[in-house]
């Protein structure tokens, strides 16, 4: 089934006309009104038609880029619809009991959950068999009241991108909750509901189970298109903890030129290496050269200071010598005149 084969006789068949009685009606479902029969409002299936059409192509545009869009229909009516949908399209759904605080209390929620994915797990790998009757029969019960609730999104990492609500009325606290976390809001609405507040919807009958299971179907079909086109271009989906989905492009063109670009990367990072290296030999050799050059004028020139030391040394001493023989010899000289003069005095007497 695909958005062409929608048609007013199809939706009239299905019993998507009927709203709730007059007394009831929500004066913001005015403009989705067509008529009033025997005391009941008939919805306009001319928007009808046009509002699933673009219902249509918001959900088969979000799930193509990666997006999670949470399903809840807790009435009895929509429950096993709601959880075949979300069984079909892997997408994460609440069709028993919505538990307050799931969208602004996640990281408490998730406490219950991983106790179902443990016990699960345990119950996978035999562990229940060893135990005693009783407390296995106890672990039993307490797994299938978890499931009931949680078993939905058990594997959802983080809050959904968007949110389709099955009676707006019926899940007034569900609406409240993704309004306040900033998380858009589509869901089917009928003459007693008030739209002011969703991103978008559909005006019809949200009592009828063929129209639940007609919508439903429909979504889900967009859904699959999307997920289809987003496995043809490459994009997967990424979760990050509680941070919620992050959804990023490994298409082939892309994934082909990331490759080059890493090769190219490689091929760099090895020649700045290699360059590096050279650089580094170079610098090493110029420095052990330089090194060598150093020491060698440093002996050179302590061997330089050495020699004049000496000769100075040398130099000294001669001067010294030669300046006490000088002495020396004048003492002599002055000594013999003396003797020669004493000698000369005596003689004259």
């Amino acid at each position: 089934m695909s958005k062409v084969d929608i048609s007013i006789e199809q939706l009239f068949e299905l019993g998507a006309h009927f709203g709730h009685r007059k007394r009831f009606w929500n004066p913001h479902m005015e403009d989705y009104i067509f008529c009033e029969k025997n005391n009941i409002h008939i919805i306009d299936l001319y928007k009808t038609q046009e509002k699933i059409v673009e219902l249509y192509e918001t959900f088969r545009k979000l799930s193509s880029v990666g997006n999670k869009v949470m399903v809840v229909g807790t009435k009895r009516v929509a429950s096993s619809y709601v959880s075949e949908f979300g069984e079909k399209t892997g997408m994460p759904y609440i069709s028993h009991r919505w538990l307050g605080g799931m969208l602004t209390n996640w990281k408490t929620i998730k406490v219950p959950i991983n106790k179902l994915l443990e016990y699960q797990e345990n119950k996978e790998s035999g562990q229940l068999e060893t135990m005693i009757k009783k407390e296995a029969v106890m672990l039993e019960k307490e797994m299938k009241k978890l499931s009931l609730v949680f078993d939905g999104v058990k594997d959802m990492k983080g809050l959904p991108d968007a949110l389709f609500v099955i009676d707006v009325e019926n899940e007034k606290i569900a609406v409240q909750e993704a309004l306040k976390m900033g998380i858009p809001v589509y869901g089917l609405v009928d003459t007693n509901s008030n739209p002011t507040n969703l991103t978008n919807f559909v005006p019809i009958n949200d009592d009828s189970s063929k129209t639940i299971k007609f919508v439903l179907d429909l979504l889900s079909e967009a859904i699959l298109e999307g997920q289809d086109s987003a496995r043809k271009q490459g994009l997967v989906q990424k979760l990050d903890g509680d941070k919620g989905p992050k959804v990023f492009s490994l298409n082939t063109a892309t994934k082909t030129v990331s490759v080059k670009a890493e090769v190219k990367s490689e091929v760099e990072v090895v020649a700045k290496t290699e360059t590096k290296d050279e650089a580094k030999i170079v610098t090493k050799t110029e420095v052990e050269e330089s090194t060598t050059e150093k020491k060698e004028t440093k002996k050179a020139a302590t061997t330089k200071k050495a020699a004049t030391t000496k000769k100075a040394a040398t130099t000294k001493k001669a001067a010294t010598t030669k300046k006490a023989a000088t002495t020396k010899k004048a003492a002599t000289t002055k000594k013999a005149a003396t003797t020669k003069k004493a000698a000369a005095k005596k003689t004259d007497k």
